[in-house]
């Protein structure tokens, strides 16, 4: 949505003649030294927080669960958070670690905010080749791992602590398992849940594979696409599917409307466990939508460079995640490529709104490649060769998929209707599953360097 500012508002940054490009921009300006002084710093300044005194040595740790046991292939792994540790007397402490349980049947009944406790050594773990995994880990706020063989751990209770981040992973939790109780199961399970909420745990690696040889990784993690389509949603309904849309031209009808879209964009970010992908995009939503209650143009280069520029004051070290790299190259390609929305002409309305979209989505696809291509090049050694393809067709079903799975968390609750619903969202998502496997067996689908 492109908005020109309000005829009766001056802008916040009014064009004067000799106004340089950089004046009018100050987030821009801001963000280019950010960059320069955290890739300046070095890693034990950047890390400091993940620099405990209770590494490699054994001792006893008290530690707080923070998400759900994820199965390995010999072992549960659990995200915690140390509290305590004792040598010949108890310290308290801080630190996150990586907590890989030998597997036991008590395991899988493990939740967010429960205290255990083991003797063991934590560590940070050795490189992968090439790859410093224990630098990559740090960068992730993971201090080092641990394994604990079975019978060596003992649970103790549960925290009165409130975490909001341990809540929004059982609201997270119970979704997936209110698809579950629709009958949605297998692989349909594993790529709704990835696609809606983020939950990633339960879809197949093959699955996985398909979608990022094809070009469609980016359906997979929750991100720009989905809250898209949630804000066009939101947008729609409050707007009456545009009706209503001349009364948000009044001042506190507009800035009515903007906080409600905010408020909802947070709440959906927990409902997706406030994965940091997903944080990331609805902080844009924000400024977006703070740029609209202002009159302002809500998509602007400013807009993304000011969302970067907070998100890099809290967290410095996602400056050097693939996935924060990834969709501000994306947004910023796209601004700077196709800004603007393309009409094509055509007397038959009902035809002009597929064409528009067919040629919009290919040069939204086309400038998010560009963007994105140095890195896909530099960390993944491949190219997808059908992104244009797989985004015509995977991204309406994404779409489709997104909607029918709101109505299901919504009214699947109604006898009868809610089943009616779950078979539509079964069939979409296969229909996702099979098309983009379909395309990623397609010859000369990926080219790796």
């Amino acid at each position: 949505m492109f908005l020109e500012d309000h005829p009766q508002r001056k802008p916040l940054f009014p064009k004067k003649e000799g106004l340089s490009w950089l004046r009018a921009r100050p987030f821009v300006v801001l963000l280019v030294p950010l960059i320069a002084v955290i890739l300046l710093l070095p890693d034990r300044i950047l890390l400091r927080e993940t620099e405990v005194e209770w590494l490699d040595s054994v001792r006893i740790f008290q530690v707080r669960i923070t998400d759900y046991p994820v199965e390995r292939a010999k072992s549960y792994r659990l995200t915690a958070e140390v509290t305590a540790y004792s040598d010949s007397a108890w310290h308290a402490t801080t630190g996150t670690i990586y907590l890989y349980l030998a597997k036991d049947s008590t395991i899988a009944a493990l939740q967010p905010n429960d205290i255990i406790a083991f003797r063991g050594k934590v560590q940070q773990p050795d490189s992968i080749g090439t790859f410093d995994y224990a630098t990559y880990l740090r960068r992730q706020g993971i201090a080092g791992t641990s394994y604990v063989p079975s019978r060596k751990w003992q649970h103790i209770g549960a925290s009165t602590r409130f975490d909001l981040r341990a809540t929004a992973k059982r609201w997270q939790h119970r979704l997936v398992e209110r698809y579950r109780e629709l009958g949605i199961t297998g692989n349909e399970l594993g790529t709704l849940a990835a696609l809606t909420l983020g939950y990633r745990e339960e879809l197949d690696p093959s699955i996985r594979q398909a979608f990022q040889r094809a070009g469609a990784a980016h359906v997979l993690a929750v991100s720009g696409l989905h809250t898209g389509i949630i804000y066009a949603v939101l947008w729609t309904l409050l707007t009456g599917f545009g009706l209503w849309r001349p009364l948000y031209e009044q001042k506190w009808r507009r800035r009515i409307l903007s906080l409600i879209i905010i408020a909802a964009m947070w709440s959906y970010a927990l409902l997706t466990g406030l994965t940091p992908s997903v944080v990331r995009s609805v902080i844009m939503v924000s400024i977006m939508q703070t740029a609209y209650m202002c009159y302002r143009n809500p998509l602007s280069l400013n807009s993304v460079a000011a969302a970067a520029f907070l998100i890099l004051m809290v967290r410095p070290t996602d400056l050097y995640s693939v996935s924060f790299q990834l969709s501000f190259a994306a947004v910023t390609a796209i601004l700077l490529i196709c800004p603007k929305a393309i009409h094509i002409p055509i007397h038959n309305k009902w035809l002009s709104y597929p064409v528009d979209y067919i040629v919009n989505l290919v040069m939204v696809s086309i400038a998010a490649q560009l963007g994105t291509l140095p890195f896909t090049l530099y960390y993944f050694r491949q190219c997808s060769n059908y992104f244009l393809l797989t985004n015509l067709i995977v991204i309406f079903l994404a779409w489709v998929t997104t909607m029918l799975a709101l109505a299901t968390l919504t009214i699947g609750w109604i006898p009868g209707l809610g089943e009616i619903i779950a078979v539509g969202v079964k069939w979409s998502v296969w229909a996702l599953n099979t098309i983009t496997g379909w395309i990623e067996s397609l010859p000369g689908a990926v080219t790796v360097i």
